[in-house]
């Protein structure tokens, strides 16, 4: 398949100045004294067309300088980039709209600066607007928008005009929840029709359901490159450990401790099995607490699912034990569970302690359709013409 973006070797190098007379040397000679900081080391890959290449990692890893190259608003420091097609972009709120203008008027003046007809540019105007779901607020100035209008706004402009390639930074981040479900139904339809995206997103689900590879970047440099569902679960189990130091160090120190917290089912877990949480407590002085038990995917969304409060629970409880609870005929489906067990006082109000369980998966065994696996619950279901 065509090759419509190569990357080699590419490096974004800045230089920070700790004083201020610094920055000013800078102007007048080459070798201003400062620290290198290397944003983008040594990268390299391609995207082949109608390709869909999701892009993974923590804050300051990379991304947005890796995507500001690409789009042509950043140079390189060394390496070399090519672009096959027209690339059109939404990189950071607001980019490429003027704020004096209202939102029909940012219409034509984005299109302008692409060097759209206005032909084009008129024949794409009712989609836009009506996409955008602005109403009266397409002809204020943006301006008085808040940022998810602006979202709105820029991503019905960008998706609108068709390019050769998407380039999307966090844009599921602002906005509605409608909305943020429209624009994804909109880069899926952009994925089927054969073009190219590059979707940045913090939300792992996300880049799941659309990209069919996966890029994860850390500290500037590619750690990880290849099918989305291996990728995405080696960051989630990344993210996931760090997120357990976090927990050990900044708990609030209780009178109950959590001694072990594990999953003592057989592996595999099927889909309809009973799921086991085993929960060792340790207690420092003799206080009334209650367990809470929350279900969570990798990426730290989840639900609420008992507590020893309710009714089909144990009630407070004093000094340790080991507890065990059994979740019945369990409907999930998918990689990447754990458990999130927390101790608060009696009434609810003072944390002791949390901890998260290791990871797990649920296979679904049936023949059902491929897609399935995307989603995380089966529910028993039957169907008739009435």
């Amino acid at each position: 398949m065509e090759e419509i973006i190569k990357v080699e070797n590419l490096c974004k190098v800045y230089k920070i100045y700790t004083k201020p007379l610094d920055r000013l040397r800078s102007l007048l000679m080459k070798d201003a004294p400062g620290e290198l900081y290397a944003a983008l080391d040594n990268i390299s890959f391609t995207v082949r067309k109608g390709e869909t290449v999701g892009i993974i990692g923590e804050n300051g890893a990379g991304k947005s300088t890796l995507l500001k190259i690409i789009s042509g608003v950043l140079t390189p420091t060394s390496g070399e980039i090519a672009v096959n097609g027209r690339v059109l972009s939404i990189l950071e709120l607001g980019v490429g709209l003027h704020p004096e203008f209202t939102g029909r008027e940012n219409i034509f003046f984005y299109g302008d600066i692409l060097s759209f007809g206005r032909d084009f540019i008129r024949s794409k105007l009712d989609e836009i607007v009506e996409f955008s779901e602005l109403g009266d607020f397409i002809d204020k100035p943006i301006k008085t928008y808040s940022s998810g209008m602006v979202m709105r706004l820029a991503f019905s402009i960008v998706s609108s005009f068709e390019p050769d390639v998407l380039i999307l930074d966090e844009v599921l981040a602002v906005g509605d929840m409608h909305f943020q479900k429209k624009s994804l139904n909109k880069i899926v339809s952009f994925k089927n029709n054969g073009r190219t995206i590059l979707f940045c997103s913090h939300d792992t689900y996300s880049i799941r359901m659309v990209c069919d590879r996966t890029i994860w970047l850390k500290n500037g440099t590619i750690t990880q490159i290849g099918d989305t569902d291996k990728v995405v679960a080696e960051y989630e189990s990344y993210q996931l450990k760090k997120d357990e130091q976090t927990i050990a160090v900044d708990t609030i120190a209780g009178s109950v401790l959590i001694k072990s917290l594990k999953v003592i089912n057989t592996n595999p877990i099927r889909t309809g099995d009973n799921i086991v949480l085993e929960v060792e407590t340790e207690t420092v002085k003799d206080l009334p607490y209650h367990i809470m038990v929350s279900l969570k995917l990798k990426e730290g969304r989840g639900v609420f699912v008992t507590g020893s409060h309710f009714k089909s629970g144990i009630g407070a409880l004093r000094k340790s034990n080991k507890i065990r609870i059994v979740f019945h005929d369990v409907p999930l489906t998918g990689i990447g569970y754990y458990f999130h067990v927390r101790i608060f006082d009696e009434n609810g109000i003072i944390l002791y302690n949390e901890r998260v369980s290791q990871n797990f998966d649920v296979i679904l065994e049936e023949t059902d359709e491929q897609i399935l696996t995307k989603y995380i619950c089966r529910i028993k279901n039957s169907w008739e013409i009435v």
